[in-house]
């Protein structure tokens, strides 16, 4: 039983930790290391809230429930709907922030390695043939691969920390926000780092809905990647000066940018690689994990089909062609693809939690204390935060 809390406590922590926290340190540039603590700590708590406000809703319900029942029994049709919705686009966000994000990893290793100018839209359509194709060979591979592949970003992150920690500078992590603009455009991206809520459901039942224990998981599991980023931001923004790191944004935006401060900054082929590495890595991981998701749902929906080929093809082209063309129209579009998962990710994560819940305890005749409606209307407040700050953001 405690091995199934331990891995429950993992997959958790594992569907957070990935490409959103590469972003991390590139949208908190202007914010400081204080100013990141911070968002990271009220974005982590009200995560951890509403999954926990999920797990509640199962004491009225059998562990086998998931999103589309809860939703259907609690909530009706425009919110089952609104429900499947957001879980698509949220994923296709992400994809496409995976499949921008490796390429550009791809395409600026080769141009520094062998001094060229490797073309970008070959780079992006490398990554997504390789790993995309690992997805639709099938879940063993995702699964042997996604092992060995998060084993070799623990090993590169405890590395990369070893390393870049004697650059840190105190006076580096004591930088405030250079504007309140600056602090929201962060908050979208910094979201989108606790990505864990549509594992609840697998989780809940895994666990054979021991409230107990899920709810040690859902807190230990959601902790976890918050004490991993608050390391990793003291490691990144602690070596980095500010000004010349927002400079370097400025003239290489995204992960590019990222990649060329820190080898500006420590001089050393060892890091630069071992970051190299670490940002291929997390992106793979995430990107495998995010995928195989909507490619299994999409094959689900094709089943009544007979011939298994086509399915296939079929699912793999309905996952792969809407985020890639993402990709190769808006090659720079990491941090912007990541924006628009986080409006999808706040319906999924922190919307629609509340408001089942709220119509759970009114079905049940349940009360909701006056502590419990604060708290909601505080997550409700930031929610909308989020939402706005990615209209900001595209508006310019």
């Amino acid at each position: 039983m405690k091995s199934k809390l331990l891995g429950s406590i993992l997959i958790i922590a594992g569907s957070s930790i990935g490409g959103g926290m590469l972003a991390m340190p590139i949208t908190s540039a202007g914010v400081g290391f204080w100013g990141t603590t911070l968002l990271l700590g009220v974005i982590w708590f009200a995560m951890c809230y509403t999954a926990l406000l999920m797990v509640d809703l199962y004491d009225y319900n059998d562990p086998s429930a998931g999103f589309n029942t809860l939703t259907k029994k609690y909530a009706g049709p425009f919110i089952n709907k609104l429900a499947g919705f957001s879980l698509m686009f949220l994923i296709y966000g992400l994809t496409a922030a995976y499949i921008s994000g490796g390429g550009t990893i791809i395409k600026t290793n080769i141009d520094l390695l062998f001094d060229i100018n490797f073309n970008t839209y070959a780079a992006i359509l490398l990554f997504a043939l390789v790993f995309g194709g690992i997805v639709v060979i099938g879940t063993q591979w995702v699964d042997w691969l996604t092992r060995g592949i998060f084993m070799a970003k623990l090993i590169f992150l405890v590395l990369l920390v070893f390393l870049l920690f004697p650059f840190v500078k105190q006076a580096n992590l004591l930088h405030s926000p250079l504007s309140v603009g600056i602090t929201l455009t962060a908050i979208p991206a910094i979201f989108t780092s606790f990505g864990f809520h549509g594992s609840i459901p697998s989780i809940v039942q895994y666990l054979d809905g021991d409230k107990k224990r899920l709810k040690r998981a859902f807190v230990l599991g959601s902790l976890l990647p918050l004490v991993v980023y608050l390391i990793w931001q003291v490691v990144v923004l602690g070596s980095l000066d500010q000004m010349r790191f927002m400079q370097i944004l400025q003239e290489n935006s995204g992960l590019k940018g990222l990649i060329l401060s820190i080898r500006e900054m420590s001089h050393s082929a060892h890091v630069e690689t071992l970051f190299s590495l670490f940002a291929a890595t997390g992106l793979g991981t995430s990107f495998l994990g995010v995928s195989i998701g909507l490619f299994d749902y999409y094959k689900d929906v094709f089943k009544v089909k007979n011939n298994p080929a086509i399915i296939t093809s079929v699912a793999g082209l309905l996952t792969f062609i809407p985020p890639l063309l993402f990709a190769l129209f808006y090659p720079e579009g990491f941090i912007l693809a990541l924006g628009y998962a986080a409006i999808a990710g706040v319906i999924l994560a922190l919307f629609i939690p509340q408001y089942l819940y709220i119509k759970a305890m009114a079905y049940h005749n349940k009360n909701i204390s006056i502590g419990q409606r604060s708290l909601m209307a505080f997550i409700f407040v930031l929610a909308a935060l989020i939402i706005f700050a990615q209209i900001k953001i595209a508006l310019g």
